[in-house]
């Protein structure tokens, strides 16, 4: 297994974050540039500037060629460095489909490592570390379904702990841990669906003079557009499917935490909850820190040797580069944008997904 983005550690007080390390940017070579007239020897300034940018390339290029080889390469090793141990596995953000290599929340990453803490003969558990406000619908019930399978194949012990927050999403992917331990100051449940946001544009583009048309198949094919409103029917069309997905998270929750479908119909309204109350609806088993976690799990299981396992964002020289470059682009591009324009494309790209995510507040 690739480690280039594992780390193993102590997540930080109540932030899940003590680990990650950005990557230095090694410095570049910093040229003096002559003067305009040529000494004895000496470089003009235009060849100095040409020499400077032939060896930015060379960094660039080259990087963009060893740096993977070199990955590539690198040594594997196993989170317990064959002994065995309780793998604490970081959920920090929003439950998504990352793709930004800083983001805290990786999907695909977090899946592989599920994966290979199921195959490893070493692995003795999971303790989940929870610090998320939820996500997408299907990215939630993916990481959900991957810890079900680590659960039936393994038959080992799966907790959770909850750190600042475990709402929606966040608590999805737990209801199925054997305990739930949740810290007193956390905000969790928010047990429920939304889509949106739906946005309806039209009197606003009617009052600039502008006017949206669709050529579709059926009136509902380009429904949930922001440039025309819902009609009845496609409003019916869109709660059903919010139904039917909250109808899911319900069971999940039912069957988790053993609770009637009518206990969590009643608590699970959308609204979320203190650990306080949380307790006191069945949501979770006890109220404590990171370090009390770990103990309840260790007594209850008699496992030990707890190893932290959360990506690291990390930045090389060419990421930052290409960054760079691009929010440069970006910011080129809107500076030609009328509020017209940016508007339009706000509308254009927002709304219409769905998903298990805390209440607004």
């Amino acid at each position: 297994m690739e480690r280039k983005n594992g780390r193993h550690g102590s997540p930080d007080r109540g932030k899940a974050s003590e680990n990650i390390q950005f990557v230095k940017n090694a410095g570049l070579p910093m040229g003096a540039a002559g003067s305009a007239a040529k000494r004895d020897g000496g470089l003009s300034v235009k060849t100095g500037i040409i020499i400077i940018i032939i060896l930015v390339l060379i960094l660039v290029i080259g990087g963009s060629i060893i740096y993977p080889l070199v990955s590539m390469n690198s040594p594997q090793e196993t989170y317990g460095n064959g002994s065995p141990y309780t793998g604490v596995l970081v959920i920090n953000g929003e439950i998504g489909s990352s793709t930004e290599s800083d983001d805290t929340y990786q999907h695909d990453w977090i899946l592989d490592q599920i994966r290979t803490m199921k195959e490893d003969p070493e692995n003795e558990g999971i303790l989940l570390y929870v610090n998320s406000p939820g996500g997408g619908v299907f990215e939630s019930d993916e990481l959900y379904n991957e810890l079900r399978k680590y659960q039936k194949k393994t038959r080992r012990p799966l907790y959770a702990y909850f750190d600042q927050e475990a709402a929606s999403g966040g608590y999805y992917i737990s209801a199925s841990a054997d305990k739930i331990i949740a810290n007193k100051l956390c905000t969790t449940g928010s047990i429920g669906v939304y889509m949106g946001p739906v946005i309806d544009s039209s009197r606003l583009l009617s009052k600039l003079g502008v006017s949206v048309d669709f050529i579709k198949s059926g009136e509902n094919k380009a429904m949930g557009n922001p440039f025309t409103p819902l009609t009845k029917e496609q409003k019916a069309i869109y709660q059903s499917q919010v139904d039917e997905y909250y109808e899911r998270f319900a069971k999940i929750v039912s069957e988790g935490r053993d609770l009637s479908m009518e206990e969590v119909y009643e608590i699970g309204d959308g609204r979320s909850y203190t650990a306080a109350q949380a307790l006191e609806n069945g949501l979770i088993d006890k109220i404590g820190d990171y370090e009390k976690a770990k103990k309840i799990m260790k007594k209850d299981c008699g496992v030990g040797n707890f190893v932290v396992v959360q990506y690291e964002p990390e930045m090389s020289f060419l990421d930052y580069f290409m960054e760079l470059n691009d929010t440069l682009k970006q910011y080129v591009e809107e500076q030609g944008k009328s509020e017209t324009q940016k508007t339009m494309e706000y509308l254009s790209e927002n709304g219409g997904h769905m998903f298990y995510y805390e209440s607004f507040d």
